[in-house]
């Protein structure tokens, strides 16, 4: 049995048009065996204003607890992207680049070993991340978040 099959994970928070939500099924929260809600906290976890770059003030106030390890912090370098750049071919290359960092705690922790992401432009300002754990040459979890980038970028006031 691999590492993604006896994950007990944490609640189920799915994506949704207007962000995450978590599940509730007769009365009970339900868990999440398959991985996701690890994978979308990675993403768009933490705070949108953290780029990752230099420690600065706009981590999240998580990621300041006493003994959380690197591999823990939640650092939204894939979020600070879609939500401040315009979508174009470079920044979509970045957006990858930054989803596959933010996910690099899964390699570390031995849950796979290759990560494959792929962006691509959907509509005007649609975009759809697929992401894709290997782990020996099988996949062990893949699945495509559709999101509206630059969503939480308000301009002129409105």
């Amino acid at each position: 049995m691999n590492s993604i099959q006896i994950f007990e994970g944490d609640l189920l928070l799915e994506d949704t048009p207007d962000g995450g939500d978590i599940q509730i099924e007769n009365d009970l929260f339900v868990s999440d065996r398959s991985f996701n809600t690890a994978v979308y906290l990675s993403l768009f976890g933490g705070n949108k204003d953290d780029n990752g770059k230099v420690k600065n003030k706009f981590t999240w106030w998580g990621n300041t607890l006493a003994g959380i390890s690197e591999s823990e912090k939640l650092v939204s370098r894939f979020q600070a992207i879609i939500f401040g750049s315009p979508m174009t071919t470079k920044n979509i290359q970045r957006a990858e680049t930054a989803a596959e960092l933010d996910l690099k705690w899964v390699v570390d922790e031995g849950i796979g070993d290759k990560i494959i992401i792929t962006g691509q432009a959907v509509t005007r300002n649609k975009f759809a991340l697929t992401v894709n754990i290997l782990s020996k040459k099988e996949s062990v979890y893949k699945n495509t978040f559709t999101l509206l980038w630059q969503a939480g970028v308000y301009k002129n006031g409105i």
